[in-house]
């Protein structure tokens, strides 16, 4: 770590950051030195996180929120500027997908849910830190995407897939939005990495899914978090609307 690419002092909002690559976002940018709002709806797990970091000496906060609940978003970003006076990252993790079913059997009420999750959520979160980040000419804005939205995969939700899209192409046109404000906004695009939700989605497979990686292994929740990271980061200025693919050669543009 260099002077220049701290986070120290500033302030980052993680959504989905009790488990997973939101979790090890939350972790990374703490130990940059950010004071890090942990928003989650999971209110025990993301209450024993932030308290297990806190003890760890980093200033982490936890945030119970339904991040796809307009109402929610809005209360748990005034937490944060009402806490700490500012908002320098936004980091839009949450999101998922428990079953990926064919088309016919994917009915309306899940198609709604899962865009709500992994696109609306990033929308309702962009559009309450634009103020804040806009009015100190400054801000960094990470959107969790997915090697799904990069290419097609097989065996993965088509909403997700639908949402995940979305959210890369969101991600360009807030790019263009924000710059004149010293806003970035960038995507990251994991390839599968190995928690416990794919471990349950993709058990029988993850030998194929190994060896479809040039690298021969599937990601870390770690490995994420470092390239979000870097685009929370000043040696990131001058860059903006870009999605950085880290999925170990599986999938190359």
């Amino acid at each position: 770590m260099t002077a220049a690419a701290s986070l120290s002092g500033q302030v980052a909002l993680v959504t989905g950051g009790a488990v997973g690559i939101g979790l090890a976002c939350v972790e990374r940018l703490a130990a940059e030195g950010a004071r890090v709002a942990l928003v989650d709806c999971d209110a025990e797990t993301g209450t024993h996180a932030a308290a297990r970091l806190r003890g760890g000496g980093q200033e982490v906060v936890f945030t119970s929120a339904d991040v796809t609940a307009e109402d929610d978003v809005a209360r748990a970003f005034d937490e944060v500027i009402d806490r700490w006076e500012r908002l320098d990252v936004l980091v839009n993790g949450a999101g998922g997908f428990t079953r990926a079913p064919r088309l016919q059997d994917l009915d309306r009420r899940e198609w709604d849910a899962l865009i709500a999750l992994n696109l609306s959520s990033a929308y309702l979160c962009c559009r309450r830190a634009a103020g804040p980040m806009t009015a100190a000419g400054y801000g960094r804005i990470v959107n969790v995407a997915s090697m799904a939205s990069r290419t097609a995969v097989p065996h993965v939700s088509h909403a997700y897939t639908a949402a995940k899209t979305g959210l890369v192409g969101l991600t360009r046109s807030l790019a263009l939005e924000f710059a004149p404000f010293g806003i970035t906004v960038n995507a990251v695009a994991p390839g599968v990495v190995l928690s416990p939700r794919v471990s349950r989605l993709h058990a029988d497979r993850l030998d194929e899914i190994v060896a479809a990686t040039p690298m021969g292994r599937v990601g870390t929740a770690e490995e994420m978090a470092d390239a979000v990271w870097y685009l929370s980061s000043s040696a990131a200025r001058y860059i903006t609307g870009i999605t950085l693919d880290v999925n170990g050669g599986r999938y190359v543009p």
